[in-house]
Order: structure tokens, then sequence, then C-alpha cells
């Protein structure tokens, strides 16, 4: 999960969204309505007594440490999503706990995970109390579905039903964690969300249900789950190391596109680095961010389909040529869509040119409709381009770059991203230069309050080559 504080926000109408719903609020929400759920589960399972016999608590308590202990072994099956072993153990606490200790256990076990990882995952306590709050939720809805029939040991068609349930409100409550901060809609989220996990959620179910229906009767059997669950856990973990070393591929072949040209060469990296600036600028971490550093390290990999005569050209392109220069980002779209694993990385890189305006290209998207991550490199990748030396012009000085990006402030870039990066290349002055000799026309770089220079906005030279 990633985090933001509001006021960095982009201001667009998913920036809207976000500022409606800030992580913060949307923590506070969660943990209530899974407080509520909890006392319901409680006076439902007949309070003061909570009407679950002692001999589930232990079963609850070793499922606890369960969901504990998964979370140091996560498989991170998409840039920004990892699954953990984990989906098993709610499931098996929804079809064999009672609602109230069930979810009491989910929600204890992932508060606990979610702390033990803290400083691997840089999780802000919003984050935690959000995922701590949806697990209670799903596994106590989950729990009344698996003991809808009133027996101590469910059915067949509850356990099903349960896994069913179970599944489907993870899906639809993974938006509450990514949307309100990473600026992503929350359909966006779901669906990438669903495609990158089914496969690994659905063994699990199927561990689950096998381990369910032995253990309703013979409680002892839950030991012999291990044996699967380890098997499934180790075939996702050799499927991530490929899709690792694809990963590394992918990036060998974009420093393959920087170096043939000379004049480019290091862009990506480059490219990622100003990236990397913007969003520490705008206070973001977590696995969001890796994923638009990935796509922004790849982003010009499908130039490498553009012919030299085209990419190395002195002289101004023809409308033909030009043409065939916008279409790199569809082909790079193209090459990483073959690899499951970068499915939201796919429209960050095909999108890196569209313009708030909607005068960019591929698909001449506007505003809040381009994805987060490539507004983000937009601004990266423009102010790259236009301080570089290149084979038609020369680069520029930082202060010209800084005038035609507030220049384009709303109608070529995201405002809120210009600012960043325009702040963070002032700290970076500050520290490696002397201070500046105070001038009438000296225009700081790190204002975002400065008006715009009455220069029209260089698309030409920052938003093609």
């Amino acid at each position: 999960m990633v985090t933001t504080n509001v006021d960095s926000t982009p201001a667009t109408p998913q920036g809207v969204f976000a500022r409606a719903l800030p992580q913060p609020i949307v923590a506070v929400a969660t943990v209530v309505f899974g407080l509520v759920f909890l006392l319901a589960a409680w006076v439902r399972d007949g309070a003061p007594d909570p009407g679950f016999s002692y001999s589930a608590l232990p079963l609850a308590l070793g499922l606890t440490a369960a969901v504990v202990v998964a979370y140091r072994y996560p498989i991170h099956v998409l840039v920004h999503t990892k699954v953990l072993l984990i989906t098993v153990v709610y499931y098996l606490l929804a079809a064999l706990v009672p609602p109230a200790l069930a979810g009491l256990a989910a929600g204890l076990g992932t508060l606990g995970g979610e702390l033990l990882q803290r400083r691997r995952s840089g999780a802000y306590p919003s984050d935690m109390a959000t995922e701590a709050g949806r697990r209670t939720i799903m596994v106590i809805i989950g729990s009344l579905v698996a003991h809808l029939g009133g027996t101590s040991v469910p059915a067949a068609w509850a356990l099903i039903a349960a896994a069913i349930v179970l599944a489907l409100l993870d899906i639809l409550t993974v938006p509450l964690a990514i949307a309100p901060i990473s600026g992503d809609r929350p359909l966006r989220v779901l669906i990438t969300t669903a495609r990158a996990t089914w496969a690994p959620d659905g063994a699990q179910y199927i561990v689950g249900l096998l381990g369910a229906g032995a253990a309703s009767r013979y409680p002892w059997m839950l030991v012999l789950l291990i044996v699967p669950g380890a098997l499934v856990y180790m075939a996702f973990k050799i499927m991530r190391e490929m899709h690792e070393n694809t990963r590394q591929l992918l990036e060998s072949l974009a420093d393959a596109v920087d170096l043939r040209d000379a004049y480019t060469g290091g862009h990506s990296r480059r490219v990622t680095q100003y990236t990397a600036d913007i969003l520490g600028r705008l206070k973001m971490n977590g696995p969001e961010v890796a994923l638009i550093l990935a796509a922004a390290r790849v982003h010009d990999i499908g130039k490498i389909g553009i012919p030299d005569a085209i990419l190395h050209k002195a002289g101004r392109l023809t409308a033909e040529e030009r043409a065939v220069m916008e279409l790199h980002p569809v082909h790079g779209a193209n090459l990483l869509k073959r690899y499951g694993d970068f499915a939201r990385g796919v429209d960050i890189v095909l999108h890196h040119h569209e313009q708030m305006d909607g005068q960019g290209y591929p698909n001449k998207l506007h505003g809040a409709e381009i994805p987060f991550g490539a507004r983000v490199i937009a601004v990266a990748d423009s102010f790259d381009a236009m301080t570089s030396d290149r084979p038609y012009r020369p680069g520029m000085m930082v202060a010209k770059a800084a005038e035609i990006l507030r220049a384009g402030r709303g109608t070529q870039w995201d405002p809120n991203i210009v600012d960043a990066l325009l702040g963070a290349i002032g700290e970076v002055m500050q520290l490696t230069s002397p201070p500046p000799v105070p001038s009438p026309s000296a225009v700081p770089l790190w204002s975002a309050s400065q008006p715009a220079s009455n220069e029209p906005v260089a698309r030409d030279v920052a938003s093609v080559r």
C-alpha cells in the first residue's frame, strides 16, 4: 500500500476523489465498521457468553499465530501487489471458528503481522488499520455464511459459499487500501488485482476447502495442510523468481535502447531518479511507488522498434516520421503485455506521453483519465529531455526547462507533479550551490507560485523525443 498526504494529491477528478476519501478517513471508517461487525457477531453469538466453545479457542490462537507468521513470507506477484500464504488461514478461521472469535483472531493476527513487517513495508498506521479492519469484516461475514446451517460441522455447500464470499470481499475491498492514496480509479485497482491474485488465492481456497472439510470432523488433520500449503508457496515463489528474471531482462532492454544513442545514454535511469524525487516530494512510499519506478525504468522500451533514421535524426521530424515516433508507447505496451505481472505498469508506459488538456498521444486522454504514474513520468521524462543534449538541439539550462514546466502546468502536465519536481530541484540546488545573489529578474526554481512564462509551451521539445 502506498500513502500520501492529502495536500499532495493531484488536483484532478481523481485527486478530488482521494481528498474526499483520504487514507486516514478510510482507515477510521474501516476500523469502526470492523468493530461494529465484531460487536454484532458477539451479541449474535450470545453475550455475555460469546457462544463459542472453549475448544475453539486453541484453534483460533493457533490460526492467529499462523497469520502473523505468514506475513514474514510474502510472494510479490506484481510490482505493487504481494500475496501471502494467508488466504487459507483466513478461510479456516471463517470455516472452523464461530464468527465473533474468528473476526477477533483475524483482526489481531493481521495487526500483528503488519506491525511485524512495518519497517520493511513502510506502512503507515492508517494502512495497517485499514487492512486489519477489512480482514475482520471479511472473516466475520465468511464465518456467518459457513455456519448458516446452524450446526457445529458446516455443510459442504456452506464451505463452498464461504470461500466464494471471502474471495469476492477480498477483491472488492482492495480499493479501500489503494485507491484513495494512489489516485488510481477503484475499478482499475479491482480488475488488475483480481487478474494478479486469482491463481495463488484460488489455489489457497482449494487447499482450505479440503482442510476445512477434514478438520471439521478431525481437527488434528489441520497439521496435514502444512505439506500442500508449502507446495503452493514454493510453486508461486518459483514463478515470482521467474518474473524477477523477466524484470531484469526488460531493464537490460531499456538500457540497450538508451545506448543506441550517445545523446540519450542513461535517460531511463535519470527519469527513474527524477520520478523517485517527485514521489518523495509528494510524501509517497510503499509498493505503489515501486510500480511507478519500475514503469519509469522501462518507459521508453518501445523505442527499440523505432528506426535509427528517425530516432537519430538531427533535424525536425516530418509528419510521417512523427507519427512513427509517437507509436513507441504503443510498441512498449505491446511488449510489456506479454508479462502478466506488469499489468498496471503497461498502462503507465502506454500513457506517459498523454497531456492534461488531451493533446498528447497515443489516446488523447484528459486529466484524470491518465494514470497517476504516467503523469509523474511525463514530467520527469520531459524535464530530462529538455535538459539533455539531443541530436537536433543542445540541452537547455535548468532555469529554462523549469520555466517551460511552469508554463505547461495544468495544460500539458499535472500541476502538483510539476511543483513537486521543481521543489525537489530547488532543494538539490540549495544543497550543492552557494546562495544566489538576489536579482530582480531571478526566478527561484522551487517557487510554485511564479507566474507562467508568456512563451508558449515547447511541446515538441518536451514530449516527442
